[in-house]
């Protein structure tokens, strides 16, 4: 099995909005997670209302946003955004996001532009400048670039087309918990969002406290969790969670989940058991072995790469990153 290490990339746990060399660089509470072509990572910093990127060197500078609340397009040094969550990145390097109540994209050039939604609350499909969201939190990208939402506090998941059109992917609009087909599943509270290799899109069903799949027909089924508030790793039928956030994906598809308030970083594998890789359950701010490591909310997350695990520790105000150890035999093998 493997051992994971627990480092900081950027972040001194001081809350504050300051660019530069990661030890010296400031978050206020950071979310959504995404890593471009080139490694670089693009950090939804939620309560400073930016976008920021972290160099491989480790290095912290703003990609857009003033940093004042407001809802404004344009050029990034006249942008404004309210709280940004989810995030994801196009295959053409356009940055896509949630702000408020709207999805919106960051060009190559940094303008930042609206994809949909009016930036009134409500739950209305159809095209993008007529839609509306209600705090949507996760984000994701399919192969033939529809923009997936966890529209978080619809309880739904929907989708946008190429044409910026939006409709709906699965969720009654009432919170619930109930399998099955799109238009008759019920999800509490979706949040992160990620897709497999063939299609199928998994979800944080935060409210659930599960993990759940949408397949290409969409049906929708759990994956992980019995619904119960807990930590508890084993099959997947078994185990617990407590408010799930972020998913990604590793190449051999074991679903890698921040399990925010169990303050820990989850892996389902692909025969659907869970089991812990880093953090100890409590809050704290502690690098070094996994079995060891603390974090305190860690919310948004992806993977480079090379295979590390990049998390960004909420209300620690840093951006950590976990990667394998070594591999060691088990003593049942």
């Amino acid at each position: 099995m493997e051992e994971f290490e627990v480092f900081t990339i950027a972040g001194t746990g001081v809350i504050g909005n300051e660019d530069g060399s990661g030890n010296v660089a400031s978050f206020k509470d950071p979310h959504g997670i995404a890593i471009n072509n080139d490694g670089t990572i693009i950090v939804a910093d939620t309560s400073n209302h930016k976008i920021r990127g972290i160099d491989l060197d480790g290095n912290v500078f703003t990609i857009s946003g003033t940093g004042e609340m407001g809802d404004k397009d344009g050029p990034v040094n006249e942008a404004t955004f309210i709280y940004p969550f989810g995030i994801s990145i196009r295959n053409d390097g356009i940055i896509i996001y949630g702000s408020g109540n709207k999805i919106r994209g960051i060009d190559l050039n940094g303008d930042v532009f609206i994809i949909a939604g009016t930036g009134e609350y409500g739950d209305k499909d159809g095209p993008g400048n007529e839609a509306t969201f209600h705090y949507p939190e996760g984000i994701a990208i399919m192969n033939d670039e529809n923009i997936i939402v966890a529209d978080t506090y619809n309880h739904k998941i929907r989708g946008i087309d190429l044409n910026g059109n939006v409709f709906i992917i699965a969720g009654t609009g009432e919170y619930g918990d109930k399998d099955g087909h799109g238009d008759e599943a019920a999800i509490d509270y979706p949040r992160g969002i990620a897709i497999r290799d063939d299609g199928t899109i998994i979800i944080a069903d935060s409210g659930n406290h599960k993990i759940k799949g949408i397949d290409l027909d969409g049906n929708v089924f759990t994956i992980a969790g019995t619904g119960e508030l807990g930590d508890k790793d084993g099959p997947g039928d078994e185990a617990t969670f407590n408010n799930p956030y972020g998913i990604a994906i590793r190449d051999d598809g074991t679903i890698i989940v921040t399990d925010t308030y169990n303050h820990k970083i989850r892996g389902i594998d692909p025969d659907g058991n869970v089991y812990t890789i880093a953090g100890k359950g409590v809050s704290g701010d502690k690098d070094g072995p996994g079995n060891e490591a603390t974090f305190y909310y860690p919310c948004g997350i992806a993977i480079r790469v090379d295979g590390t695990i990049i998390v960004s520790d909420m209300r620690n105000n840093k951006i950590k990153g976990i990667r394998t150890k070594k591999l060691v035999k088990s003593a049942i093998e």
